[in-house]
């Protein structure tokens, strides 16, 4: 009977031994009995190939095709992508937090936190779930790997089971602490979150009163500008008036100004006209009176001389 290997760890699920990444080959390698699924598959016919990419590895068994089985392989079983790969093509309204647990890892279902952009939040270590118990932590089962766990066991004598049971119950006991020493990380992680939740909410109150501060000093502001310009237009409103009333007494000013300057000259060409009667009545009562001397006859000693 083949010895197994006694590097080989035990699986998540704790039923069949799984062989380290390090250590796979392919079945006919390994000295082991073949089991149903590890047969040679056919040859499909030329009208209907085995795998739609024309590929020649990882193909079922030739009396499998038509049930829908997993592919066997004995390398490393393939795990479901990050957390950053799976949600960076995901749509943002498929990213639901209060998804159920028991969903399948698959990447269109991956649920992490989301702000009201809808953009993931950078929040804390655990803020896609724990690690070791989330929904992503198990690998996806292989129907495959049962099938081969089953035919190995059937070969084992009991002391070899006992010997594989002793080192995977060892495995499970250390993958039990791990796991409950992840649950005290994230309760810290937890503490660490409400202790930020907490330093938040004391720089919300000190922003609210910041606001209400400024509140107060904007409307005490609003208050003055307002006083400010009741009184500025009043003052508009008399400085208006005064200039309209030295508008008005300006142009009183420049009329009675005009009719003074006009009497004036009304005055002047009126003394000019009096100057020239009165030199032109001179000369009249001169020529006048030698006109009347003319006219009067002279007296002799004997009679009148004409």
């Amino acid at each position: 009977m083949p010895a197994r290997p006694s590097s080989e760890t035990s699986s998540i699920y704790f039923d069949a031994p799984l062989t380290p990444f390090h250590m796979s080959a392919p079945p006919k390698d390994i000295d082991k009995p073949v089991t149903h699924a590890d047969e040679q598959p056919a040859i499909a016919s030329s009208d209907k190939p085995i795998h739609p990419n024309g590929s020649e590895g990882w193909l079922p068994a030739a009396d499998l095709l038509d049930e829908p089985v997993s592919p066997t392989h004995t390398g490393p079983i393939r795990r479901p992508p990050s957390i950053g790969s799976s949600t960076s093509s995901a749509p943002k309204n498929t990213l639901n937090r209060g998804a159920s647990v028991n969903r399948t890892a698959s990447v269109s279902k991956r649920s992490v936190f989301t702000n009201a952009d809808g953009n993931p939040i950078a929040g804390s270590a655990f803020i896609g779930g724990a690690a070791m118990t989330g929904p992503n932590a198990k690998a996806e089962p292989d129907e495959s790997l049962h099938h081969r766990a089953v035919s190995a066991d059937a070969l084992l004598s009991e002391k070899q089971q006992a010997k594989i049971q002793k080192i995977e119950a060892k495995d499970s006991k250390r993958l039990s602490k791990i796991i409950r020493t992840e649950g005290k990380v994230e309760k810290q992680a937890l503490g660490v979150a409400i202790r930020e939740l907490s330093e938040l909410q004391t720089v919300q109150k000190a922003a609210i009163k910041l606001e209400s501060q400024a509140h107060t000093a904007h409307a005490r502001a609003l208050a003055a500008l307002q006083k400010a310009e009741a009184a500025f237009h009043a003052a508009r409103t008399k400085y208006e008036t005064a200039q309209a009333q030295l508008q008005a007494e300006t142009e009183t000013l420049n009329s009675s100004r005009n009719n003074a300057r006009e009497a004036t000259e009304h005055m002047q060409e009126k003394s000019q006209e009096v100057d020239g009667l009165r030199t032109m009545f001179g000369v009249d009562e001169r020529e006048r009176e030698v006109k009347l001397v003319e006219l009067t006859p002279k007296k002799s000693k004997h009679a009148w001389k004409w």
